[in-house]
């Protein structure tokens, strides 16, 4: 006699089921794409990868009844996903960096976590480390819930740290692109700032949900919930821009590099004059900076390279004859701008002679800043009005 056995699963399952399968997929794309930083995709698919991982386990936890306690030293993975995310950003924005045995130690927090586990079995209520109740409301809690308490607190702190981390990463690696390239959307890395700002905020809201469910304020929502759904949503998003994701090549600075000029000391440089200024340099004399400095006047005068919109200072390096080192320290010592906020000061002054030539009246201001070396509107219009004070349109009309 053939017994039927009809499967069910909630509609959260199937949701979380269909973010694995994206997931999934984008791994797999990431691990053999052929472009960009391929060490940084592999890194990358493996996030993924564990997203997955912990996801299917948290299906299993809400579908399957009766799971060995053991079961649960599988979403020790959790701990995994502020390290791949912080190998990730080194490898994208360190072009050196390299794998070494030290680095092991980011894993050993989730192979502890699972031991622990293992080693807290048969859960007990009385348990060393089963979290106290606060009062007879929060006696509610199972035994199973009082004692990953550790562990459930330990997946909160772990991506708070990783993110405030790579933060902290990003913050000199955007003075360093300035220094080679003259645009930098594609290379800005801006989105990896705001996944880890999402982390961030997940990770905030996992630590109400859980005060709320220890106090007994209900049992909607969960932490482990949140763990489940919000990594495979942010692996879609990693997976969309890792793919996308260009290869970053570093000309000049390193991260011992001293930082550029801020943003005020910029804008006093561009309204003064570069030529009053003494040179501010560490690896040229004074007289061949000054001689270096006078030849890319000339070659930005009679040659325009900024008019190209990928222009990078290697680039400008090599059609001047010397090392991008000394370039870039000459812009930073003369003009005291970076290379980028250099460029793009020529293309501000080029936009605004075209834009106020009558040849050019029926050309849009789209069409002018493409010309004038922009690769993009936001930037274009960004640095005009920092620049000159106005929009292009605005300037175009009261120049006419």
């Amino acid at each position: 006699m053939l017994v039927s056995h009809t499967v069910t699963l909630h509609l959260i399952s199937l949701v979380i089921l269909f973010g694995i399968a994206t997931g999934s997929t984008l791994a797999l794309l990431l691990c053999m794409a052929p472009w960009g930083n391929r060490r940084a995709n592999r890194c990358l698919g493996m996030l993924l990868t564990i997203c997955n991982l912990v996801a299917l386990a948290y299906i299993a936890h809400i579908e399957v009844e009766r799971l060995p306690a053991a079961f649960h030293a599988v979403f020790a993975l959790q701990l995994l996903f502020g390290p791949f995310l912080y190998f990730y950003c080194r490898l994208l924005t360190e072009p050196g960096f390299h794998w070494r045995a030290r680095h092991l130690w980011h894993m050993l927090p989730a192979l502890a976590s699972a031991l622990l586990w293992l080693w807290q079995l048969p859960v007990a209520g009385g348990d060393l480390l089963s979290a106290p109740c606060i009062g007879d409301a929060t006696c509610t809690a199972s035994d199973m819930t009082r004692a990953r308490f550790v562990h459930r607190a330990a997946a909160m702190v772990s991506p708070i740290v990783y993110s405030l981390w790579v933060l902290r990463l990003l913050r000199p690696y955007q003075r360093r692109i300035k220094e080679s390239y003259s645009n930098i959307e594609s290379v800005n890395l801006r989105w990896l700032r705001v996944l880890s700002y999402v982390f961030l905020a997940t990770t905030a809201v996992a630590i109400l949900v859980e005060i709320a469910n220890w106090l007994a304020l209900g049992r909607n929502l969960t932490p482990g919930l949140l763990q489940a759904l919000v990594p495979l949503m942010l692996s879609v998003l990693l997976g969309w821009f890792g793919l996308q994701q260009r290869s970053i090549r570093l000309s000049v600075a390193s991260p011992g590099d001293e930082p550029t000029p801020d943003e005020t000391e910029t804008q006093v440089a561009a309204n003064s004059s570069p030529t009053s200024r003494k040179p501010a340099v560490r690896n040229l004399s004074e007289s061949t900076a000054e001689a270096l400095w006078q030849r890319l006047q000339l070659t930005m005068e009679q040659q325009k390279p900024y008019l190209e919109p990928g222009l990078k200072i290697a680039q400008l390096a090599r059609q001047l004859d010397v090392p991008p080192h000394h370039l870039s320290e000459t812009i930073n010592g003369i003009a005291g701008q970076s290379f980028y906020d250099f460029i793009n000061q020529y293309r501000v002054e080029e936009a605004a002679r075209l834009l106020t030539a009558p040849s050019n009246a029926h050309l849009s201001v789209t069409d002018i800043g493409l010309q004038a070396g922009f690769n993009s509107n936001s930037t274009f219009f960004s640095q005009f009005k920092r620049r000159l004070g106005v929009s292009p349109s605005r300037y175009r009309s009261r120049e006419a």
